[in-house]
C-alpha cells in the first residue's frame, strides 16, 4: 500500500513538473518572439528614418 502511494504522490509531482516546464517554455518562447520583434521592427525603424 505504501509503495502505491508513493508512486501517486511522484506521479503527481512529476505532472506539477511538467505544468510549471511547459508554462517557463511558453513565457520564454513568447519573451523571444517579442524581443526578436522589437529587434526588427527598430532595425527598420532606424533605416527608415536615415534612407
Amino acid at each position: 500500500m505504501r509503495f502505491i502511494l508513493n508512486t501517486l504522490e511522484n506521479m503527481a509531482l512529476d505532472f506539477i513538473s511538467m505544468i510549471k516546464g511547459f508554462t517557463y517554455g511558453f513565457i520564454m518562447v513568447g519573451l523571444f518572439i517579442g524581443f526578436l520583434g522589437g529587434v526588427i521592427y527598430g532595425v527598420l525603424y532606424l533605416r527608415n528614418l536615415f534612407l
